[in-house]
C-alpha cells in the first residue's frame, strides 16, 4: 500500500519524474526557494518508490510513439539500409527476438544492396512471424 502524499509531495514527484531536477520540482511543488534545495534532496530519496513510479508511468506512455517511429524507419524507404536494419534489431529486441551481432559489426563493410537484401530477408520473416500469431 502506498504511502499518502501531500498536494505539495505529489507536485513535487511529477515534476522530479520529469526533469530530474530536484531543487526545481520542490520549488514548482510549492516549498521555499530558500530551503528548496535541501527540501529537493530529502524529498527525492523520501519518495523515490513513488518518483519510480511516476517515472515507469511516463516511459511507458512514449512507448507507443517510440514503436510508431521505428515501424516508420522500417517502412520508409529512402532511409538508408543500415538504419532500418538498426530499426528492425530494435524492435525485434524488445519483442524478445535475439538479433544477430554480427549483423550490427559487419554493417559497415557491406554494400548497400547486401544491406537491403538483408533488411528484406528481415522483413518478410517478420512478416511471417505476425502472420503465425495471428
Amino acid at each position: 500500500m502506498g504511502k499518502i502524499l501531500t498536494d505539495k509531495q505529489k507536485v513535487f514527484v511529477q515534476h522530479f519524474s520529469q526533469t530530474g531536477n530536484a531543487t526545481q520540482a520542490a520549488k514548482d511543488a510549492g516549498y521555499s526557494a530558500k530551503t528548496a534545495e535541501q527540501q529537493g534532496y530529502e524529498l527525492k530519496n523520501k519518495l523515490s518508490l513513488e518518483i519510480e513510479d511516476e517515472t515507469r508511468k511516463l516511459m511507458g506512455s512514449c512507448v507507443p510513439m517510440a514503436v510508431d517511429k521505428l515501424k516508420k524507419l522500417v517502412e520508409d524507404e529512402r532511409i538508408s539500409p543500415s538504419v532500418r536494419l538498426g530499426a528492425i534489431n530494435s524492435i525485434l529486441d524488445r519483442t524478445g527476438y535475439q538479433t544477430t551481432h554480427k549483423v550490427e559489426d559487419v554493417t559497415g563493410k557491406k554494400s548497400d544492396e547486401e544491406l537491403q537484401t538483408e533488411l528484406n530477408h528481415l522483413l518478410s520473416s517478420i512478416m511471417v512471424d505476425k502472420k503465425d500469431i495471428n
